[in-house]
């Protein structure tokens, strides 16, 4: 397909080479609001309207590689197949699709607060959105880490119609109760707030509910979601739900004793990951867990 596809890299010191070599360098030595992390950067990026300089356009964190376990040509490769997509994606944590109904679910158990926080930031954006009334997140729409690709209209869509709005907003009212609430610190291996939380689960809550939006997802087979597992633990559920899952997402029957049994098995899941990465570094950061 011939069509114009980039990823940037930010690179944030000087001497910091690219992590893929088929990344674009995005620099950003001062980096300015570094708490917001892709977020600022997608919102500067649309601004300085540098999602207009390809026909798909895409911000991948230095971590690609190690995260989605692919290389940035591959994806590349990918997305130059689907000529008919708006927007491409390849999520680097498809294992909690079967214990976590959706992005929400999972967020809560991980930063408690966070669905209430976001909420209370997407009403002061005038947003529209109830999060409550989020849909399932099977493969087809769950996504972390923001490792998507988008043409110039989802671009428009989702950056200038979702993000740069709560972007002004934060910018303007910094001392709003919904603002100042975004920014409270919440638990994670590396020190942050909830904003880069909130704005990673937007994305796939807007895809899921915007069905005029062609979205593609980067196809993973059972035996390769098994090897995104970072733990025995998480082996351990995914054999045990997997089949039960996969069944309701083919029949899209997703009963309330079915979500009441995925959020106990988020539940434990994630406290799990707080204990055991309390004791040992985790693979992505190489820090252990801090509770907010």
């Amino acid at each position: 397909m011939n069509k114009s596809v980039a990823i940037y890299e930010p690179l944030y010191a000087q001497d910091q080479a690219l992590a893929d070599p088929e990344f674009i360098p995005l620099v950003r030595a001062e980096n300015a609001r570094a708490e917001w992390r892709e977020f600022g950067i997608l919102v500067d990026m649309y601004r300085n309207k540098v999602h207009l300089r390809h026909d798909f356009t895409g911000l991948f964190s230095p971590k690609f590689n190690l995260k989605a376990k692919i290389s940035g040509a591959r994806f590349l490769e990918f997305v130059r197949t689907q000529a008919d997509a708006d927007v491409c994606f390849i999520n680097p944590f498809p294992q909690i699709a079967y214990w976590s109904y959706n992005v929400w679910m999972q967020g809560e158990h991980a930063h408690p607060g966070l669905t209430r926080a976001a909420q209370e930031l997407i009403n002061a954006c005038k947003l529209g959105w109830k999060l409550g009334e989020t849909p399932r997140h099977d493969s087809r729409y769950l996504a972390y880490s923001n490792f998507w690709v988008g043409s110039q209209q989802f671009w428009e869509s989702y950056v200038g119609g979702v993000l740069v709005p709560i972007a002004e907003f934060l910018e303007s009212e910094p001392t709003h109760v919904a603002a100042r609430n975004v920014m409270e610190e919440t638990s994670h291996t590396d020190p942050a707030p909830f904003l880069p939380f909130i704005v990673e689960r937007l994305f796939s809550t807007f895809v899921s509910t915007h069905a005029n939006t062609n979205t593609v997802a980067y196809p993973l087979t059972h035996e390769q979601i098994k090897g995104y597992c970072n733990n025995d633990f998480e082996r351990l559920l995914l054999d045990r739900m997997r089949a039960r899952i996969d069944a309701a997402d083919s029949g899209h029957a997703f009963g309330s004793d079915l979500i009441e049994q995925m959020d106990t098995v988020c539940a434990l899941w994630q406290q799990h990951f707080f204990d055991y990465y309390a004791l040992r570094p985790h693979p992505h950061t190489m820090n252990v867990v801090t509770r907010g």
